[in-house]
């Protein structure tokens, strides 16, 4: 059989086995650019962009502040720590002269989102919800107090936010939220934390169907080394002040 024959043989075998995965493909492409949703906007220009951080005075928040500053946005940093939110945008203007945005930042404590300083900020383009708490102790011997203390930071807090910049984000506008894997997956002790997170993640998953145009991205995270577990609280709310050893593993 010449080399010919032996295609239009291996054509006539697989070609009806791939029709429907090809059918399915093909759908699936077009049926994405039909539909309307964040998935069809172009992609987002940082660039003079208004970001507004919460719990921008360290870890996470204080290294997106750095680094959304430094693509040319204008970043608004909220925490309770003002002086150190203070030094941040100097550093911020010193680093990246540049840049002339001008940081700014505002106390806000997120189980206190009535004094927050709506007022003062007329338009969001991103909104990052990052502000957090942990908690280490059983399930059993985990004060009512401390387990209403992480939904209040964890969960309350944010959507209040949320709620509270929706109607000034941009059409386009974009929303991060720092959650966490243990916002999908329990692990033990660590119960107040991970049903916090659990409803965070049900909660912007909702939002992100009801709002289409908006980018609504919750990120997942898991151990990242930035001193937030040495933060958390133990069952009776004392600080633990020690690290987690998987986040002390971490070089980021």
């Amino acid at each position: 059989m010449s080399f010919p024959e032996k295609f239009q043989e291996v054509l006539k075998e697989w070609v009806p086995a791939l029709v429907v995965p090809i059918s399915l493909y093909v759908a699936y492409k077009l049926l994405n650019r039909i539909i309307p949703g964040a998935h069809n906007l172009p992609k987002l220009d940082i660039k003079n962009k208004v970001v507004v951080i919460t719990g921008a005075s360290s870890g996470l928040g204080k290294s997106l502040a750095f680094e959304l500053y430094k693509r040319g946005a204008k970043v608004i940093l909220l925490a309770r720590s003002t002086d150190k939110l203070k030094e941040i945008c100097n550093e911020l203007k010193e680093t990246f002269p540049l840049n002339q945005n001008e940081p700014t930042y505002y106390y806000f404590d997120i189980t206190d989102p009535e004094q927050a300083p709506w007022d003062e900020i007329p338009k969001v383009d991103i909104l990052i919800n990052n502000a957090g708490m942990a908690n280490r102790g059983s399930c059993a011997d985990t004060t009512m107090a401390i387990h209403r203390q992480a939904m209040e930071t964890n969960f309350f807090g944010h959507v209040h936010v949320t709620q509270s910049l929706l109607s000034k984000l941009s059409p386009d506008g974009c929303i991060v939220v720092t959650s966490s894997v243990q916002g999908k997956v329990a692990i033990p002790y660590r119960g107040s934390y991970g049903a916090s997170k659990h409803a965070l993640q049900g909660y912007f998953d909702c939002l992100r169907a009801e709002h289409k145009n908006l980018h609504i991205l919750v990120v997942s995270a898991g151990y990242i080394n930035t001193g937030f577990g040495s933060r958390a609280i133990d069952p009776s709310g004392k600080v633990v002040g020690v690290e987690d050893e998987n986040q002390k593993k971490r070089n980021y």
